[in-house]
């Protein structure tokens, strides 16, 4: 990953082809498929549930990205981009300080929070129906020695994680960049008004293609991540995988192919690509 980085910053990016991008992240949807499949054949405990649920969130933003790209909504794919990025963020900062009890203490004490103020508001109130507002037994046990005791954990500062990740060029280039077309800008709307119009006298819009294989990357390390974090042994395989489709974005090295077909073999033969360490 170190060369990866180094590589990439040293001389100018090519990119290859939307189908060449496209062809690798729906192997890699396939992928990440398999691995949730292997999550869900194991005994999850609280740890192992949230970073299973990190990588599905994961993989349908990746999935999103696509389609909007597809869609020439492209202001909309950065946005999905950067919610992947902290996606990426939280995962290794609440990992690197093992606060995943803190974090689901957390979670489920917000959206409680959430749920109440609708459930206590004179004008919506009767809108506070459905299961959503439902509580087990369980959870309003939990929720009554949350309210006792409530949790501190902090959502983790991008930029700071970047910095301790070593790769600050994911803030930068990344999560701030992106930033720019979640909070609107005066002319943000602009390549929208002539994808919609359809006028032919558009200005000449710059490419937006890196938002494709800058997904992909993300989407990788988060993979990586959700391995690394788990409580389960994975195949190496899949590890080779994660290298080769680094590879392919750093220089087009396709050899991510046949491991994908090695990958699904393997999987259909094993029906799981772990074990619990």
């Amino acid at each position: 990953m170190k060369l990866f980085v180094k590589n990439m910053t040293k001389k100018p990016k090519t990119y290859e082809t939307v189908e060449e991008y496209d062809n690798a992240a729906n192997k890699f949807y396939i992928v990440s498929t398999m691995t949730l499949l292997s999550f869900a054949k194991n005994e999850c405990n609280t740890k192992d549930t949230i970073i299973r649920n990190f990588l599905a969130r994961s993989a349908r933003s990746l999935k999103s990205i696509f389609s909007l790209y597809k869609l020439a909504d492209y202001q909309n794919a950065w946005i999905v981009y950067r919610a992947l990025l902290d996606r990426l963020f939280h995962l290794n900062s609440i990992g690197k300080k093992d606060e995943f009890l803190k974090f689901d203490d957390w979670s489920i004490f917000e959206q409680y929070k959430a749920q109440n103020k609708v459930k206590s508001d004179k004008i919506f109130k009767h809108e506070a129906v459905g299961c959503a507002y439902e509580l087990s037994d369980d959870k309003k046990s939990r929720i009554k020695k949350l309210s006792k005791n409530n949790p501190t954990w902090k959502r983790p500062k991008a930029e700071n994680i970047a910095k301790e990740m070593k790769m600050e060029f994911l803030y930068k280039y990344g999560y701030d960049f992106a930033s720019m077309h979640v909070h609107p800008m005066s002319n943000d709307g602009e390549e929208d008004f002539f994808s919609i119009t359809k006028f032919k006298f558009a200005p000449k819009f710059p490419l937006q293609i890196t938002v494709l294989g800058n997904s992909l990357l993300v989407s990788t390390l988060i993979l990586k991540e959700a391995l690394n974090l788990s409580s389960f042994s994975w195949h190496k395989l899949l590890y080779t995988y994660i290298n080769q489709v680094i590879s392919f974005l750093d220089k087009g090295d396709i050899s991510y192919k046949k491991t994908f077909i090695e990958l699904a073999r393997l999987y259909n033969n094993n029906d799981v690509l772990c074990k619990f360490q």
